[in-house]
């Protein structure tokens, strides 16, 4: 099977990427997961919804950044793939 048909029928999952428990992302990850929890509890309920939209808006640009990265790169790629054909 090709790589465009593995993508198609989902046998690649670009966001599916094992991380290690051990790295600076995982430590992270579990700062911010710990940090939200705590600020949930500490927040008075009638600020809470606030918070949830600052929250959403912020992971909504995050997506948006690693969707303008990725494209980027697929652009970058398509480039060097293309000059290494002409150059055969």
């Amino acid at each position: 099977m090709t790589t465009i048909e593995n993508l198609y029928y989902g046998n690649i999952a670009l966001h599916d990427k094992h991380i290690d428990p051990e790295s600076r992302l995982a430590v992270l990850q579990d700062l911010l997961v710990s940090s939200d929890e705590d600020l949930m509890r500490l927040l008075p309920e009638n600020c809470r919804g606030a918070y949830d939209a600052f929250k959403s808006a912020n992971d909504e640009i995050h997506s948006l950044s690693e969707l303008g990265a990725f494209a980027d790169g697929f652009r970058l790629g398509i480039r060097l793939g293309i000059e290494i054909m002409q150059e055969e």
